[in-house]
């Protein structure tokens, strides 16, 4: 699968509250809603998408691995949080 991260929209101020993000995992409605799968689009039965959320809810980027967001995040100076 497939990782798409964009950090170009976040907050440059030393505020430690702007650099944190949200790491959700998200089944295939919620990617549906989000706008994360095309249409017609349907996930494998199970299978879970790891969505890195900016503080303000915006979505960041999507993957198929926890580690994966998780480590985009550390890389972008951005302190990782755990939504379930």
């Amino acid at each position: 699968m497939t990782e798409e991260f964009d950090f170009e929209d976040q907050p440059e101020g030393e505020n430690a509250a702007a650099r944190i993000a949200y790491i959700k995992p998200t089944g295939s409605d919620e990617a549906h809603r989000l706008g994360l799968i095309p249409p017609g689009i349907e996930l494998p039965p199970g299978v879970k998408l790891y969505v890195l959320h900016a503080i303000d809810g915006s979505v960041l980027g999507y993957t198929d691995a926890y580690a994966s967001a998780y480590g985009a995040a550390v890389q972008n100076d951005l302190t990782p949080v755990s939504v379930h």
